[in-house]
């Protein structure tokens, strides 16, 4: 198979962002106005929620992702948000192979409650076989010096198909609610394994 793209899925209840800064303002607002339909108790925040979505898809299009999907929704008076990006990168030293991805990643072990920590680990994903990923908490850097958020993070690697692969998929699922640790991790994991490659 010549591999021309990719597709994954998230659940009905995430947005679908568009990335290009020419189409993403307009493509938000229609979005929003859609899940105002859908969810009517969501009108007060429109506002926030487009705002949230708008900065979602400006730093998954800075980064260099090709795909973003996030969950936005609102409880109490409190945004809560977790975003799945993919991203195509250059595999390290030019290859691509699983195996070799692997001794690129570092764990990082817990020291505590509010520590960061990385493990890693290997998992399944359909027509790719076993590929590394890691899981953990970490501090993401925002934008233009706007500091720092601290979020579980699970990354997974998953090498372009071909004898000698030298493009990885990095598949991204990102949150800043940690209390949901459990919970987000099995969606991001659950979302993951609908990734394929897709091509003639």
């Amino acid at each position: 198979m010549t591999v021309t793209g990719f597709s994954i899925t998230v659940p009905d209840s995430w947005f679908e962002l568009e990335l290009h800064p020419d189409a993403r303002n307009a493509a938000v607002n229609s979005l929003v106005e859609t899940r105002l339909k859908d969810v009517p108790e969501l009108y007060e925040h429109r506002s926030a929620l487009a705002k949230v979505l708008r900065e979602t898809a400006r730093r998954a299009y800075d980064s260099g992702a090709r795909f973003c999907g996030t969950l936005v929704t609102v409880v109490g008076d409190a945004i809560m948000s977790a975003t799945v990006t993919v991203t195509v990168v250059d595999a390290p030293d030019g290859q691509g192979a699983a195996d070799a991805i692997t001794p690129h990643l570092t764990a990082r072990p817990r020291r505590g409650a509010d520590s960061l920590w990385r493990e890693i680990e290997s998992v399944e994903i359909p027509g790719a076989g076993r590929v590394p990923r890691t899981r953990g908490v970490d501090d993401v850097t925002l934008p233009d010096g706007a500091g720092w958020v601290r979020s579980l993070i699970m990354q997974t690697f998953v090498p372009f198909p071909g004898p000698e692969p030298t493009r990885v998929a990095l598949i991204t699922g990102s949150s800043p609610v940690l209390a949901l640790e459990t919970e987000f991790f099995d969606v991001f994991d659950a979302v993951t394994a609908t990734f394929r490659f897709t091509g003639a």
